[in-house]
């Protein structure tokens, strides 16, 4: 079997999560190969695996990581050149390569390519409604406007999402949900062709050692709290928010001990080690960090949010200003009673050890997030991908509707539908 992954290469994310399922398609002697841009490429190719860069496109964005709308939007021409330098790069290499299948992690140019040459397609996104960002408080009637303008540009986008032969929402199912603002949408867009499979994670907390131990082998006092603070996002997204949380860990009591990535995977591993503060450039097994520490301190990128929650660990959000993703899944956390969010504006070393001291001190989010880890623990999305792809690439399946016919026999009672 040959699959071909394309994510959006916007910060690492997307490609984190295709990462798993590609590596599962190895094991079992498969063949991968990954198209994508941005930082997701050199991402990738420290994981080693076939990793081709395509034209990039992406969002201008200011000096604290926030879109900048009125900047990208000057810029629209050149954005749709670039899309359509992608649509011809994604043909020669699907040309080229040959897969049985793609998947695609939020990107629409691999789903026009496959069309056109006749390929079968699995989507990937959490973001059916797309939201638009905003930094002050809106009026009721901008309110309505921003959601007018958002479903018109859901129902523009959703026929090319549509391309693929089915999309599946790694998220999970309520009550946690996490992006549940970008899943507002009618029903009837979910029951056709989306369904919600639960989101994708490398490594699952059963298949590491205790926490006590991985504290020990990490080099910390397994008897005082370790907090992890990894950054995601673009690198302005990260610039910023690492420079304030280094400033402010480095004036942290001795009482806590803090584990730092600064997410440059393409840079040293160690950047430096005192007592109580270790600080990562990169840092390959997250995982290990996830397990070993008491707190996670980190944007509110969708892929730390489902993690935390299949480790149990608590968290305190810091979302990208004006970052509609972020916001709506900080909201979403913390309506689950498992996360402090504290904008960036008013990060500092007070309002953190406040937000640290009250989780620690506090049951109440401690049962909240051991409540949600027991709920993900019992879902499994790479195994449900790993079927579909079987299933779209069977012989006897080639036809797009014998392909719906048999997925909603055989598949659907497998899945949480988000209805």
């Amino acid at each position: 079997m040959k699959v071909y992954f394309t994510p959006c290469g916007v910060a690492l994310g997307h490609a984190g999560r295709c990462l798993p399922i590609a590596k599962e398609i190895i094991k079992k002697k498969g063949k991968i190969l990954f198209s994508t841009y941005g930082d997701a490429v050199d991402f990738l190719r420290t994981e080693n695996v076939p990793t081709v860069k395509v034209p990039e496109i992406r969002f201008e964005e200011n000096k604290d990581g926030a879109v900048d709308l009125k900047r990208t939007a000057t810029k629209v021409t050149k954005h749709v050149h670039t899309f359509l330098r992608q649509i011809t790069a994604e043909i020669k290499l699907l040309k080229t390569f040959n897969p049985d299948i793609v998947v695609s992690d939020s990107r629409l140019s691999p789903l026009i390519a496959c069309r056109l040459l006749g390929k079968p397609s699995i989507l990937l996104l959490h973001q059916l409604k797309m939201l638009i960002p905003h930094r002050r408080t809106l009026s009721k009637l901008e309110q309505k406007l921003k959601h007018f303008g958002e479903f018109i540009i859901m129902y523009t986008l959703y026929p090319w999402w549509s391309l693929a032969n089915i999309i599946l929402i790694p998220d999970f199912p309520p009550p946690y949900t996490i992006a549940k603002e970008n899943l507002k949408i009618p029903k009837k867009i979910l029951e056709n062709k989306a369904k919600l499979i639960g989101p994708i994670i490398s490594k699952r907390p059963e298949e590491l050692p205790p926490s006590q131990e991985l504290k020990a082998k990490l080099g910390f006092n397994k008897n005082k709290p370790l907090i992890y603070a990894g950054m995601g996002g673009t690198k302005k997204e990260k610039y910023l928010i690492n420079t304030i949380l280094e400033r402010v860990f480095k004036k942290f009591p001795d009482n806590y001990q803090i584990v730092f990535t600064r997410g440059y995977p393409n840079k040293p591993e160690i950047a430096y080690k005192k007592e109580n503060l270790h600080v990562y450039n990169w840092f390959k097994d997250r995982y290990i960090l996830l397990k070993a520490c008491d707190i996670i301190i980190s944007r509110a990128g969708h892929n730390t949010v489902a993690e935390a929650i299949y480790f149990g660990k608590p968290l305190i959000l810091v979302p990208t200003p004006a970052h509609s993703e972020h916001q709506g899944n900080a909201k979403s956390a913390q309506k689950m009673g498992i996360a402090k969010v504290i904008q960036q504006e008013n990060l500092n070393l007070k309002t953190l050890l406040e937000a640290i001291e009250e989780i620690m001190n506090n049951g109440y989010i401690l049962r909240n997030i051991r409540r949600a880890q027991q709920f993900a623990l019992k879902i499994n999305a790479i195994k449900t991908v790993l079927q579909y792809i079987k299933l779209f690439t069977a012989k006897d399946f080639r036809r797009e509707d014998n392909l719906v016919k048999h997925y909603n026999s055989s598949i659907t009672g497998m899945l949480n539908l988000f209805v």
